[in-house]
């Protein structure tokens, strides 16, 4: 089994959960094709800082053109690699991430520490922190994945 962490706007999450399925654009052919499998389970992240949701991946993976109205950026976008999934759990009140330290005059300072701070995957802990959840999706260790679910179950 391989851990993972997915990456999206809330408006596109809000669509996946309805419909139970993730999906991916054509960068993410050969990841979807020959590593990730069903069992997988993945950390959901939602852009703006908070880890919403565990989830399982099922099935294999298949592709569609089917609209279910996910976009990217402001235009409509099909995500046409996709894979099924079942939510293990939910959270109301999501963890949330944010930078917890600063450059200053070539010194760093941790000022505010939070959540981000458990996380390895998360190298840069500074304000460019979020460009580790700009992709779709990326491998995590069983170790970040197990720090996340047990935030997102105790929240």
């Amino acid at each position: 089994m391989r851990y993972w962490c997915i990456s999206t706007s809330v408006e596109n999450w809000r669509i996946c959960r309805k419909n139970s399925v993730w999906g991916m654009d054509a960068r993410y052919y050969v990841t979807l094709q020959r590593f990730l499998r069903s069992g997988d389970k993945a950390v959901v992240y939602t852009h703006g800082g908070k880890f919403v949701a565990i989830v399982q991946f099922s099935g294999k993976y298949y592709f569609s053109e089917e609209d279910l109205g996910w976009t990217k950026g402001k235009r409509r976008f099909l995500f046409p690699y996709r894979i099924n999934f079942r939510i293990i759990h939910e959270s109301e009140d999501a963890p949330r991430i944010s930078f917890s330290t600063e450059d200053i005059g070539n010194k760093a300072k941790w000022s505010r520490p939070n959540f981000i701070d458990d996380i390895v995957f998360i190298a840069d802990k500074g304000k460019t922190w979020n460009q580790y959840l700009q992709v779709s999706i990326i491998r995590i260790a069983e170790e970040d994945f197990t720090s996340i679910s047990k935030a997102v179950l105790e929240s």
